[in-house]
């Protein structure tokens, strides 16, 4: 599948000119920095340009998880607003990440001029919608496995398709996969060495290899 980002089949002198007329902003946030809080309207949306950043949800009995890694090239903000009734979500770098704003309004308002390249964003912000909402079913049937040892490896193999490859290099900690998979991470290091014990998968820190 072809790799879409908010700016595909955009040369670059157009995405010049939007950065201007869409207002764009860029930041860089630090490690642990909150980038975005979720509201019932933000009306912007993020474009990570480089790092890496977590959507953390944090429940009213003050549980935080983990809802999504968010790596280069990833959207966030408007287009995917989630429930905030009882529950706080926010965009958090786990690394030195830059984020480009652009305001939601003038994306989705129709160009005067009827601009190619407007029409084209707003054509990949839709596929990106798309992506995301597959990705957020994957994770659903993942987390519905039955025990730990099913969601790692639900984990694992949706990895592996995601880079065509069995050597893998986890993107976060076990203590951010634990969270992920709403596991404990003590179970889950134990299935971790039964899976290695049973000859299922090789790892040597962040880096497993699936046999």
């Amino acid at each position: 599948m072809e790799h879409i980002t908010l700016f595909t089949d955009i040369l670059p002198e157009e995405q010049e000119r939007m950065r201007v007329c869409f207002h764009a902003r860029e930041m860089t946030f630090r490690n642990g920095e909150t980038i975005m809080e979720y509201s019932s309207s933000m009306k912007k949306i993020g474009l990570i340009l480089y790092g890496r950043a977590v959507l953390n949800c944090c429940d009213a009995e003050g549980n935080q998880h983990i809802i999504d890694e968010l790596n280069k090239d990833a959207v966030f903000g408007e287009p995917f607003l989630l429930p905030t009734d009882s529950q706080h979500y926010y965009v958090c770098a786990t690394e030195e990440t830059r984020v480009m704003f652009i305001d939601y309004e003038h994306v989705i308002k129709r160009c005067e001029q009827a601009c190619h390249h407007h029409s084209q964003m707003v054509s990949n912000l839709l596929q990106l919608t798309a992506i995301q909402s597959r990705q957020q079913n994957e994770r659903i049937y993942m987390l519905s496995r039955s025990s730990t040892r099913k969601k790692l490896m639900a984990y694992l193999n949706a990895l592996s398709t995601e880079k065509h490859s069995k050597d893998l290099k986890l993107p976060m900690s076990y203590t951010a996969l634990a969270q992920y998979l709403s596991v404990d991470r003590s179970a889950m290091t134990r299935e971790l060495k039964n899976l290695e014990e049973e000859g299922i998968i090789k790892k040597s820190g962040k880096q497993i290899h699936i046999i």
